[in-house]
């Protein structure tokens, strides 16, 4: 078959479309998948939490970590304040635009432009788990995965750069992912000590180069725990309580524990691309690059799985599917790129030909985002809105949705006592003087009730139909107690 205007005799091929297709599909994909907050929208107090502190919640090292947890960084949240972007929408533009970024990276280790495209975004057409978790502003698994490809691709030339100048600034940048990726997850320095390790046997490398590797991860874990130390320092000083999350090793439950896991794993779509990847090394006549990479997506896939058996967290939250999103997509990562080799062996002259095909199928595949998903709670949050800013005060999942759904600064979230407060300093804001929006049914028969050792007196006003109401409004007979002081 001859392209039109090819020069006689010259036989068209599938190569030099193979690059354009490849950009063509993820340009498509991107589109899809940016409109409104997923392709399968989900938004709830948890994921509104970050979105509050990106409209200017919060200041100084408060906003380093997850507010009130300290496993889970800010940074993309710092630069979406910084680019203004002040709606879960604009938010999710900027993650699909940093989740496409990782294909640049994932080129450079795998060596194709298509099969990175694929790895990259199979995942979320072929695993709910995966399509349902990575666009929750709640979780750090997309931030994680793009800071995780771009070390790697750092790594790479760390080992493999022409010259020690640019195995030089390799280093400096394999620190600068690193950081970012052990800052939005401490998690990342087990998989970047994996990666060192299966790329350093890979290129078999100067041991000088793997301890500069090695000093790069430790500048990142040194950085991450600075991060912690300040972030806590600060909550104690200004709350008089830190958030540390502990991490306990869960004895007595481990073959339980185990059992819930391969349970879960087979049923999140884990195990059976995890197996199909894990097979896909044992083929022949491949080359030394091609099983490091294998390999390096293997690690990535299952580092994290022994945690999820052996750490006590886990079990006290159920082993709730979002723990095994990770896990998940590198598993599918692994298994494509696994089949795009097996390929490669079988059938050298039509894998071209297979690829582009498996991107027309992705780009068939790939899911529209619903236009509109918070049309409904913006709705509730325009009529929680007076003309000065109210407190909003009812039940942890009640509060922050329409606090970071109404206009920027028009409502200040506060949770019940004993609940959960993500932004501790607002109860000070229950002061004579305040208005405050509150369930009409905790009202007592005079009207009053009595929250953070303030007391509340219903007005007059009729109350305001709304998701987790009826509210009503009220006001402060007597101001609240500051944050951390005795009761």
């Amino acid at each position: 078959m001859k392209s039109e205007g090819a020069a006689p005799g010259r036989r068209w091929t599938w190569h030099g479309f193979e690059p354009r297709a490849a950009a063509l599909v993820l340009g498509w994909c991107a589109v899809r998948l940016a409109r409104g907050i997923g392709p399968d929208p989900y938004y709830n107090s948890d994921c509104a939490a970050p979105i509050l502190m990106m409209q200017g919640l919060g200041e100084g090292p408060f906003t380093l970590y997850y507010p009130r947890q300290d496993r889970f960084g800010m940074w993309p949240f710092l630069l979406g304040r910084w680019l203004h972007l002040g709606t879960p929408e604009a938010f999710q533009i900027f993650s699909v635009v940093a989740l496409c970024s990782a294909v640049l990276p994932l080129w450079r280790v795998l060596g194709n432009p298509a099969v990175a495209v694929l790895g990259l975004l199979l995942p979320i057409v072929l695993n709910r788990t995966v399509a349902l978790t990575f666009f929750q502003t709640g979780q750090p698994y997309l931030w994680q995965v793009v800071a995780l490809c771009w070390a790697w691709a750092a790594c790479r030339e760390v080992f493999e750069a022409s010259t020690a100048r640019r195995r030089a600034w390799a280093v400096v940048a394999l620190a600068t992912f690193a950081t970012l990726a052990t800052w939005i997850s401490p998690a990342s320095l087990v998989a970047l000590l994996c990666v060192i390790a299966i790329e350093a046997l890979g290129a078999r490398s100067r041991p000088g180069w793997i301890a500069a590797a090695v000093g790069a991860l430790g500048i990142s874990g040194l950085a991450d725990s600075q991060l912690r130390r300040v972030y806590n320092a600060y909550c104690a000083r200004e709350f008089g309580a830190t958030f540390v999350s502990a991490l306990k090793l869960d004895r007595g439950h481990l073959l339980s524990n185990l059992a819930a896991v391969v349970a879960l794993g087979w049923r999140d779509g884990v195990l059976l691309p995890l197996g199909l990847a894990a097979g896909a090394l044992a083929l022949p006549g491949r080359a030394r690059e091609e099983r490091t990479n294998q390999l390096v997506l293997l690690a990535l896939a299952v580092h994290l799985l022994p945690a999820l058996v052996l750490v006590q967290h886990f079990r006290l939250n159920f082993f709730n599917d979002r723990y095994l999103a990770f896990p998940a997509f590198w598993a599918v990562a692994a298994a494509v790129h696994g089949g795009a080799e097996l390929l490669g062996v079988l059938a050298p002259r039509r894998r071209e030909m297979v690829t582009v095909l498996a991107l027309v199928a992705l780009a068939i595949a790939a899911p529209l985002s619903p236009p509109d998903p918070l049309a409904a709670p913006r709705s509730d949050a325009a009529r929680l809105v007076g003309t000065s800013e109210r407190i909003l005060l009812g039940d942890y999942w009640a509060v922050y949705v329409p606090a970071s759904l109404a206009r920027r600064g028009a409502l200040a979230p506060l949770p019940l006592e004993h609940q959960a407060s993500r932004f501790p300093w607002l109860q000070a804001e229950l002061r004579p003087g305040r208005e405050v929006v509150a369930p009409c049914g905790l009202d007592g028969p005079d009207g009053t009730f009595a929250q953070y050792g303030a007391t509340l007196r219903r007005t007059p006003d009729a109350p305001i139909l709304a998701s987790g109401g009826p509210w009503c409004l009220h006001a402060v007979d007597h101001p609240a107690r500051p944050p951390g002081s005795p009761r």
